[in-house]
């Protein structure tokens, strides 16, 4: 599940693509730690915390949020993590224009069957067994599916990101940038 390279987190966009990995945010502890350790115990009876998992679009991976200690803790025990997915739904504010392009849709295809039933009679359906089930899909993926995430640029460019990375891996076994 984790992404080849780790703790580097290599992520080639042609290689990995739609491979549904998991790109750990830090390095996964041994499974010699004494978190992983506490942990094993509860993955072994079936009752390990999920680990939380967010979608991110851009990366086409999912990065773990929290519970890298759990996440090792299972793969020592050879068991699947349970886990917590995270994702970006359909902003509030557009929610309204969906559904009525959905409901737009659904009308629209109403009148395209009602005008074919016209032209060659009743051998042709209404169209609501067709068009129903479809309208259900769009509404309910307006509700659950997932949404691109965004990302905006760091004010200070590409010289403010290497400062706050060396910030924020001084002191760690990590790779320089």
């Amino acid at each position: 599940m984790l992404v080849d390279g780790h703790p580097d987190g290599y992520i080639d966009w042609f290689f990995h693509s739609h491979s549904w990995e998991v790109l750990p945010l830090r390095p996964v502890p041994d499974a010699d730690d004494g978190r992983v350790k506490a942990y094993r115990k509860q993955a072994r009876e079936g009752v390990l915390p999920p680990v939380l998992l967010w979608w991110v679009s851009g990366l086409d991976c999912h990065v773990i949020l929290d519970g890298h200690a759990r996440f090792a803790a299972a793969v020592a025990e050879s068991v699947e993590p349970p886990l917590l997915q995270l994702h970006r739904t359909v902003p509030s504010g557009d929610l309204a224009e969906r559904i009525d392009q959905a409901v737009g849709f659904y009308e629209g295809e109403l009148a395209r069957f009602a005008g074919l039933r016209a032209v060659h009679g009743s051998t042709v359906p209404d169209g609501a067994a067709t068009v129903g089930p479809q309208l259900v899909r769009l509404l309910h993926d307006l509700d659950t599916a997932e949404q691109p995430t965004r990302a905006w640029p760091l004010p200070g460019g590409e010289s403010q990101w290497r400062h706050v990375t060396r910030q924020v891996t001084a002191g760690q076994d990590w790779p320089r940038v």
